[in-house]
């Protein structure tokens, strides 16, 4: 089999860098500095391939909308905010090195990363690959808060078409697509009872809801977004996650929108939210903003045409402007 490594031209062309950051290790990212690390793997995927190329097309999607930009900035008339540069706050790390044959040595290399991040103070953002990603990206930032403050709880608010609290997926046993949330429960600085599941729509296992409500955790479907506004679930979830935590990690799959919007991901839902309304979640969860993130399931050989790409491109601008934004009129 094939090893997917750093040096393949497909996953890292010359200059594809987030937001055209800077690059450097792990280790030299300083304290409320933006951390990125690639995670391009979707071996633990069961169905739409693709996803793989997700780190890549994020860097270069973004890349581009910022250079569209004069000057590299851009005003935000629904917030009123212009973007501060990203070199002063971001550092491209790279990508993890994936062995899809081992999925242990996978995750340690994804944790090694992350852990680094968060033990200087950096906030790692992870991209993804399928959402069994998400795992590992949490597991470094556990380990590297352990370490930081260890008494330190973390909030978490997953955005997601699915559950992904399953304990096994056939095959693929416990590390997979379908259980990155329940083996990220099983973390010590989190419960179930500061988890907070938002856009689940379609048919869901009835045992996992029923474990999740039981501990204490919240479920808001598709539904709930379209009835109660986006901006008012963001505000019940965080509410919800961060009571008794002082960190927040937020996991954000793309497949939670509608796949007439976003088809270009590894798992299709319909009746799912908008972009007008992920954005305004995204709007308000980053007022907080979260110390750890993940975005997963880009796929772009599903989405010839690039929509789904820039679509997540603009998620990214949306839930960092905590970071890259100030407020400023007239600039």
């Amino acid at each position: 089999m094939r090893l997917i490594d750093k040096s393949s031209p497909i996953l890292n062309r010359p200059g594809a860098r987030l937001f055209q950051a800077p690059t450097g290790q792990p280790e030299a990212v300083k304290f409320r500095q933006v951390g990125v690390v690639g995670m391009p793997s979707d071996w633990t995927h069961s169905s739409r391939i693709g996803t793989r190329f997700g780190p890549d097309s994020l860097r270069r999607s973004t890349s581009i909308l910022q250079d569209q930009r004069p000057k590299g900035r851009v005003f935000d008339p629904d917030l009123n905010l212009w973007s501060v540069p990203s070199k002063d706050w971001i550092i491209d790390c790279g990508d993890a090195s994936i062995r899809p044959d081992d999925v242990t040595v996978t995750t340690e290399a994804i944790a090694r990363m992350t852990e680094a991040i968060t033990r200087n103070g950096g906030v790692p953002l992870a991209l993804g690959g399928d959402h069994y990603n998400s795992y590992p990206a949490c597991l470094g930032f556990s380990r590297g808060l352990s370490v930081r403050e260890p008494n330190a709880r973390v909030g978490f608010i997953q955005i997601d078409g699915h559950l992904d609290f399953s304990d096994r997926l056939g095959a693929w046993g416990s590390y997979n697509h379908a259980t990155n949330a329940r083996r990220i429960s099983e973390l010590p600085n989190v419960s179930i009872n500061n988890m907070v599941w938002i856009g689940v729509t379609g048919w869901v296992d009835s045992n996992e809801v029923d474990l999740i409500e039981s501990q204490g955790g919240k479920i808001f479907s598709s539904r709930d977004v379209h009835r109660l506004g986006a901006s008012e679930v963001a505000k019940q979830a965080l509410s919800h996650c961060m009571e008794n935590c002082d960190y927040l990690y937020l996991s954000i799959d793309v497949d939670a929108m509608d796949a007439g919007y976003l088809p270009g991901t590894g798992s299709i839902v319909h009746s799912g939210i908008t972009p007008r309304q992920y954005y305004d979640l995204l709007d308000t969860l980053a007022a907080v903003p979260p110390s750890g993130l993940d975005i997963a399931e880009v796929s772009p050989p599903l989405d010839p045409s690039g929509r789904s790409d820039f679509i997540a491109a603009e998620m990214l601008f949306r839930i960092l402007r905590a970071f890259r934004c100030r407020e400023e009129k007239g600039v």
